[in-house]
């Protein structure tokens, strides 16, 4: 304990006159007097009064007397040095991938992490913070933030992404937030190394607390299912990574239904496949490890079985402005010459091939023949569909228009009493027919094109009620109609998560890999979570700091001024004032 202001010490010199003055107070004389029957009836009332009045004399004085020295104790303020975090400004850069749910003991990584954040911030002494959630993308959760309350807070509601953590930009981020100040970075993580900091400012002072336990780990790498002609079939792939052999047992199921268990053993730092033979067609299949390890995050995977269209397949002579288009959006365009090499995973984008010659699968068919042709003469006008969703046609010019191949399909955009844009079903397929050359219209000039495009690949490819496969919290623009505004996502076992207004923001996967359900008004669509390949394989890096004799500020074992303790022995005085005086008011 050590004194601020010890001249205010000489205070003592009134409390020594309080005491003075309590030995100079008035005495009473003793006198004889011819009856005591008035002064019986004054003490049988004392007596019967309450025990503050009895002492109020000698209580006024001991709540005087403390009143005083809690004080002159206040000012003289005494302190005390504690052991501080060096730095006017601390940055924590917290790693929320799937890797930090890796036990260490009885905790995971992240929640040792939580703690240590939490413990670091008790002992913050007037610095600035900010706080950095590292995953795919760096959220910033607190920017030189100074109330250690709300800081401790958003430490405690930290979550895990599972997604693959970014150090690199939430390092950029810090390293962008630091300017002007003293600035101090510590990253918790479980694998981070020096060469991974090497975009850093060279004078920044950084600390990595990595957890580098070793941790036994299980990995179910990946499953997926076929059709075939017997059925459906699977195959899995299981990796040990412990330095000894172990027995896994391995399971497939639908929900609460058990369709493949197999027991296996797994040699150390090697690979295990698993041909699953037929199972009982279902709309999806989980795989399992059932094994104790310390990670469990890679222990599942999700195979959905319906067709996943991930590519376009441009048949015949397909104009150069579709292929653009879609390659715009961010689709992969393979154009063939022959028809029949088209694979399953796609969407097929076909122009000058008659639609009887095409086979049965997703289709945006360019219907542009030059027979029968009709010369337009009214505006384009569109029928309120969901393909024209933000697209604008009114001042779209279209030059001429062939005959539809089926005028049974539904109209999305006609001019007068021609359809321009039909959409449909073809030997059982989604079908999206333009009835109009691109090269007759200026269309693909107007901002609207790519729009359409992509609003007609979501179309085709939602048709299946998949939605398909995400990383944990990815992000995506759906279009699922006009008409259909919310939408709700469940959890396999039937836990509503939230709700997303696809009209007004986009869809954003569940952070959790696994197999959900999204319900938009009557539609019910299925799609999965899937763990980073990169969070299948627990990765440990030791310790260390980076640029921390550079800084005049870093020293180990450093300490703080604490000297809050005036404050509350004002406090303490302030409140015996005013029981004093609540002591005097009720003695008169």
């Amino acid at each position: 304990m050590h004194i601020s202001n010890p001249l205010f010490f000489l205070l003592s010199f009134f409390i020594a006159a309080v005491i003075l003055f309590y030995f100079f107070r008035k005495q009473y004389e003793t006198t004889t007097i011819s009856s005591n029957l008035l002064w019986e009836q004054v003490l049988n009332e004392w007596q019967a009064s309450p025990w503050l009045h009895k002492l109020q004399h000698n209580l006024l004085f001991w709540l005087q007397l403390l009143v005083l020295l809690f004080l002159m104790f206040a000012l003289v303020q005494p302190f005390w040095f504690q052991k501080g975090i060096p730095g006017d400004h601390l940055i924590l850069i917290i790693d929320t991938s799937a890797s930090m749910s890796a036990k260490e003991g009885e905790l995971t990584r992240f929640e040792k992490a939580k703690q240590e954040v939490v413990e670091m911030l008790k002992m913050v002494d007037d610095q600035e913070v900010t706080i950095i959630a590292a995953g795919q993308k760096p959220v910033l959760l607190a920017n030189h933030e100074t109330n250690r309350s709300e800081l401790q807070k958003q430490a405690k509601e930290l979550e895990l992404t599972y997604s693959h953590e970014n150090i690199d930009k939430a390092l950029k981020l810090a390293d962008s937030l630091s300017t002007g100040k003293k600035s101090v970075i510590h990253l918790y993580s479980d694998s981070v190394e020096e060469a991974d900091l090497s975009g850093l400012s060279d004078d920044l002072p950084i600390d990595v607390h990595n957890f580098s336990s070793l941790t036994d780990n299980l990995s179910l790498l990946s499953f997926g299912t076929a059709s075939t002609e017997g059925g459906i079939t699977g195959v899995a792939v299981i990796e040990n990574q412990t330095k000894q052999n172990e027995t896994v047992k391995f399971q497939v199921a639908n929900g609460q239904d058990v369709l493949f268990t197999k027991k296996v053993i797994v040699k150390s730092n090697s690979e295990e496949i698993i041909d699953i033979p037929v199972l009982k067609e279902k709309p999806y299949y989980t795989a399992t490890i059932n094994v104790n390890d310390d990670y469990t995050a890679d222990n599942e995977m999700t195979a959905i079985q319906t067709a996943v269209y991930e590519k376009v397949y441009a048949v015949g002579d397909v104009n150069p402005f579709l292929i653009n288009g879609l390659e715009t959006i961010g689709l992969d365009i393979i154009q063939l010459e022959d028809k029949e090499k088209v694979g399953k995973d796609g969407i097929v984008m076909a122009e000058g091939v008659e639609l009887e010659e095409l086979g049965s699968y997703p289709l945006l068919f360019m219907n542009a023949t030059e027979k029968g042709n009709q010369k337009l003469t009214g505006k384009p006008k569109g029928t309120g569909d969901p393909l024209l969703d933000y697209v604008e046609m009114e001042n779209v010019y279209i030059e001429s228009a062939s005959i539809p191949v089926n005028k049974q399909w539904d109209n999305v955009l006609a001019s007068e009493d021609s359809p321009l844009i039909q959409k449909g079903t073809h030997q059982g397929q989604p079908i999206v027919a333009l009835n109009f050359s691109i090269g007759d219209t200026d269309w693909p000039l107007q901002p609207g094109f790519p729009i359409f495009l992509y609003n007609s690949y979501q179309w085709l490819t939602q048709q299946t009620n998949f939605l398909g496969y995400y990383q944990p919290g990815e992000e995506k623009w759906l279009n699922l109609g006009t008409e259909t505004e919310k939408m709700s996502i469940f959890t396999e076992s039937g836990k509503n998560l939230y709700s997303v207004d696809i009209q007004e923001e986009g869809f954003r996967a569940p952070s959790k890999p696994g197999t959900y359900e999204a319900i938009a008004g009557e539609q019910v669509f299925s799609f999965s979570v899937l763990l980073d390949d990169r969070e299948k394989e627990i990765v440990s890096a030791p310790s260390f700091r980076m640029n921390m004799k550079s800084s005049e500020l870093i020293e180990e074992g450093s300490d703080t001024k604490q000297d809050i303790l005036w404050y509350w022995l004002a406090c303490m005085a302030l409140l015996l004032l005013m029981a004093e005086w609540e002591v005097y008011r009720r003695g008169h």
